[in-house]
């Protein structure tokens, strides 16, 4: 095979690999967990009949979010007043809509679920609690500041 030869075959190989890789796109259906930018968020604990749509742009049907909860951090804290308990049995789901003003981290000890929140993002995050029955804090990582206390039927 003559050097032109070989440059059409490296440049076939090339080209084929290239469409294989971009056939093959990031199927990763994270759902569970957006990000995306927005201005307002209200704080509130609903049931999943109420979730608010325009803060949580993701296609989860509301019965697939369970509770949601909706929290704007102002400074590592709520912006308004959170209900100091959310009861939920175990195995069910439990939906946190979250929009900081600055970088924050919040961890949901019932599951160990550490969710990052970037500067003047929303960031939502299903999760389906497993833990045994009983009380545990979600919190404001960075700051230590309890957000609110997840009860486990």
């Amino acid at each position: 095979m003559n050097a032109r030869a070989h440059r059409t075959a490296a440049a076939a190989l090339a080209t084929s690999l290239l469409f294989v890789l971009s056939a093959c796109s990031d199927d990763d259906d994270d759902s569970a967990a957006q990000s995306t930018p927005t201005s307002a968020a209200t704080v509130e604990a609903t049931p999943s009949a109420s979730a608010s749509e325009s803060a949580s742009p993701s296609s989860t049907s509301e019965a697939d979010q369970g509770t949601v909860v909706t929290i704007k951090l102002v400074d590592g804290k709520p912006s308004e007043k959170l209900d100091p308990t959310i009861t939920i049995s175990k195995g069910d789901k439990i939906t946190l809509v979250i929009t900081s003003d600055k970088a924050a981290e919040v961890h949901v000890h019932a599951t160990d679920t550490a969710i990052e929140v970037a500067a003047g993002e929303t960031v939502t995050k299903t999760i389906t609690v497993d833990a045994a029955p009983g009380s545990y804090e979600v919190e404001v990582e960075d700051t230590a500041f309890k957000l609110f206390t997840l009860i486990v039927k």
